[in-house]
C-alpha cells in the first residue's frame, strides 16, 4: 500500500520572512541600519575615536585627513566623533520615543475599539482634539514643563550611583524629549489599532472565546492584541523616521539636545551656519541623517509588503 506523504505548510510569519528576504531594497536597508547602529554605539568605544567635545583651538576647521577623516569644526572638535555620538543620540530619541508612543497608542486603541459605544466616541473625539493642536508647539511646551524634574532626576542618579556627570547628563538630559515626543506621538497609532480591533473583535474565534466565558482582559491581550503585531511592527519602522525628524527640528531651533552634546539635528544646524566656509560640516551629518531615514522608510515598506502582501505594489 502506497504511503501518503503530506507536505508541511509554512506559517504566516515564515512566509512573511521569505517575502522580506526577496525584497532586495528592504534587506539592503536592514543591513545599513545594523551597520549604522553598530558604528554609532560601538566605534566610539575604541581609542582612535576622539572625545567629541574636546576642543583644539590649534586645529580649527581642519580639512579631511587621515587624522580627522571628516575634518574638524569651528572649535577644533573631530567631526567624525561628533557625527557618531550625534547618531547615538538621534537613534536613541527615535527608538525610545517610538516605544513610549507605541505603548500609549496600542493600549488606547485596544480599549477604544474593544469597548465601543459612547466610550469609543469620547476617546476618539479626544484624539481629534489633540490632532487639531499644533504638534511641535505642544512638544515644546511639554518638554519645557518637565525640564526641571528631569534635571532633579539627573542630580539624584549622579548622587546615588557616583557616576560622572559627563556619562549621565547627555542621556538623562534627553528624558524630557523622550517623554514629550512619545506622549504626543501616539495619536495615529491609536486610530489604526482601534480600527483593527473593531474588525477583529467581530471574528468567529473572538466570539467563541466569549462563549467559553473568557474574561475581557484575556480576550483583549491574548486573542486580539497578538493579531495586531504585524500592523504595529510596520508602524514602528515608519514612525521612527518621523520622530527622528521631529527631534532634529527641535535641535535645529535650539530646543532639543543641549550643548556641548550633539545630535544630527544640532550638527546640521551648526553646518548650515558655516556652510559657505566649511561645507563638510553640513554634508556629513546630513548624509548620515538622510541615509538613515531613507533606510528606515525602505525597511518599513518592505515589512508592510511582507506581512500584508495585498498591499504590495505590482
Amino acid at each position: 500500500m502506497k504511503k501518503i506523504q503530506f507536505q508541511q505548510g509554512n506559517s504566516l510569519w515564515k512566509d512573511a520572512r521569505q517575502r522580506l528576504y526577496r525584497n532586495k531594497a528592504a534587506m539592503a536597508a536592514l543591513f545599513f541600519l545594523v551597520f549604522m547602529v553598530l558604528a554609532c554605539f560601538l566605534l566610539p568605544l575604541f581609542p582612535f575615536i576622539e572625545n567629541p567635545n574636546a576642543t583644539n583651538l590649534d586645529n580649527i576647521a581642519a580639512p579631511c585627513s587621515w587624522e580627522h577623516p571628516f575634518g574638524t569644526d569651528q572649535l577644533g572638535r573631530d567631526l567624525l566623533a561628533r557625527v557618531l555620538y550625534g547618531g547615538r543620540i538621534s537613534l536613541l530619541v527615535g527608538l525610545v520615543a517610538t516605544l513610549v508612543a507605541l505603548m500609549i497608542g496600542l493600549l488606547y486603541g485596544l480599549i477604544s475599539g474593544y469597548i465601543g459605544g459612547k466610550t469609543d466616541a469620547l476617546m476618539m473625539r479626544t484624539v481629534d482634539v489633540l490632532f487639531a493642536l499644533p504638534f511641535i508647539v505642544l512638544v515644546i511646551v511639554f518638554s519645557l514643563s518637565i525640564e526641571e524634574p528631569s534635571r532633579e532626576l539627573t542630580e539624584s542618579v549622579i548622587t546615588w550611583t557616583g557616576w560622572s556627570r559627563e556619562s549621565v547628563a547627555p542621556i538623562l538630559g534627553l528624558v524630557p524629549l523622550f517623554i514629550a515626543i512619545g506622549a504626543l506621538g501616539w495619536l495615529t497609532l491609536a486610530r489604526i489599532v482601534r480600527t483593527q480591533t473593531m474588525e477583529i473583535k467581530s471574528l468567529e474565534y473572538v466570539q467563541a472565546a466569549r462563549s467559553l466565558g473568557l474574561g475581557h482582559l484575556r480576550i483583549l491581550f491574548k486573542h486580539i492584541a497578538p493579531n495586531l503585531l504585524g500592523t504595529v511592527v510596520v508602524y514602528t519602522t515608519l514612525a521612527v523616521p518621523g520622530i527622528m525628524l521631529t527631534e532634529s527640528t527641535l535641535s535645529f531651533i535650539g530646543l532639543g539636545v543641549k550643548a556641548p552634546n550633539s545630535s544630527w539635528g544640532t550638527l546640521i544646524k551648526e553646518g548650515a551656519d558655516r556652510m559657505e566656509v566649511s561645507p563638510e560640516l553640513l554634508i556629513f551629518p546630513s548624509l548620515f541623517f538622510c541615509l538613515t531615514l531613507l533606510a528606515l522608510n525602505f525597511l518599513g515598506d518592505g515589512l508592510r509588503d511582507a506581512i500584508d502582501p495585498k498591499t504590495a505594489k505590482d
